[in-house]
């Protein structure tokens, strides 16, 4: 029990430095807030209240995904690296879809 506990406290330790310190998750994170009870006035069904909130959601877990891999290869690589470039570019890359997948649920539920 006592493990569980300390995973919970670790993973909000985690947002709470993401909303301090990331300035795209803490932007991102405040406009969950806000979308997450839209989709249960917005979706028709419970399918549709699914597919909102969790495209909503994978945002935030992409968006920490690529804060702790740029801190990670930061932390390891000071300089200028190709190899580092391209990692960043990737994770960046993971966020922008994450945003195109939430776009086209969102327009796609709301047109229909």
């Amino acid at each position: 029990m006592l493990k569980i506990l300390k995973a919970f406290k670790y993973a909000f330790q985690g947002i709470i430095h993401g909303i301090k310190f990331e300035f795209s998750f803490r932007i991102e994170f405040f406009l969950t807030l806000f979308l997450i009870p839209c989709a249960f006035f917005l979706g028709e069904n419970k399918i549709e209240i699914i597919l909102l909130s969790s495209s909503t959601l994978l945002i935030l877990v992409v968006e920490l995904l690529n804060t702790s891999l740029e801190r990670t290869l930061d932390r390891h690589n000071k300089e200028e690296n190709k190899l580092t470039k391209i990692a960043k570019d990737l994770a960046s890359a993971a966020v922008l879809i994450s945003l195109l997948i939430w776009l086209i649920t969102w327009s796609l539920i709301l047109a229909f």
